[in-house]
């Protein structure tokens, strides 16, 4: 077994314990002593056990209530650090894997606020516009623009391939990038202004 099965536990993303003892070769109770051990430090040090342990049941094959946990990251790696050798080995590379591969599937799966291409026109402006009076170089004005239009999986445009003075340029004057593109490119706050 070397991929876990995380499952998302009231808004946390969880593995179940009994995945845990298998994957690290431990009985499972064996586990459960651990746990409740590292839960009483928990609350002598003053930090929420729900944070790393989440206490749960299941059903055996006898239809009978047992015991579990639930492991947040957190808790995976207070396990992981008590573990050495080989199973530690692979149970740290097995949960990081996991949790990394259910954080990126849950970012592409966002969706970004809705917005027409308009308002996202507007955004940009209007940030592009707050950036420079609050010193923000052309470089990072040009940054977020292109994350903007990430954002909103809008066409990144050709100008912001340009040199970043052309690319604040483009913004609020798109033909500009075409007639000017041979020459200097406009170095001071005031040309910038002037376009």
């Amino acid at each position: 077994m070397n991929e876990l099965q995380i499952i998302s536990y009231n808004g946390m993303r969880v593995v179940d314990s009994r995945e845990v003892a298998e994957m690290v070769g431990k009985p499972h109770n064996d586990l459960l002593k651990s746990i409740r051990a590292y839960c009483e430090y928990l609350g002598q040090g003053d930090f929420s056990q729900s944070d790393f342990f989440i206490e749960s049941t299941y059903r055996n094959s006898q239809n009978k209530e047992m015991p579990c946990y639930l492991l947040t990251k957190k808790g995976c790696d207070m396990v992981a650090n008590k573990l050495t050798g080989e199973k530690g080995v692979l149970f740290t590379a097995a949960y990081v894997n996991a949790f990394e591969e259910m954080t990126q599937q849950l970012n592409m799966n966002r969706l970004p606020p809705e917005a027409s291409a308009g308002g996202v026109a507007d955004l940009i402006r209007i940030t592009r516009r707050v950036l420079l009076e609050s010193g923000s170089t052309p470089q990072d004005v040009r940054q977020m623009s292109k994350e903007v239009y990430q954002t909103y999986h809008v066409p990144v445009p050709t100008p912001l391939q340009y040199p970043a003075q052309l690319s604040l340029l483009s913004m609020d004057n798109p033909q500009a990038i075409e007639g000017r593109a041979h020459e200097r490119p406009l170095t001071s706050e005031a040309e910038l202004e002037m376009w």
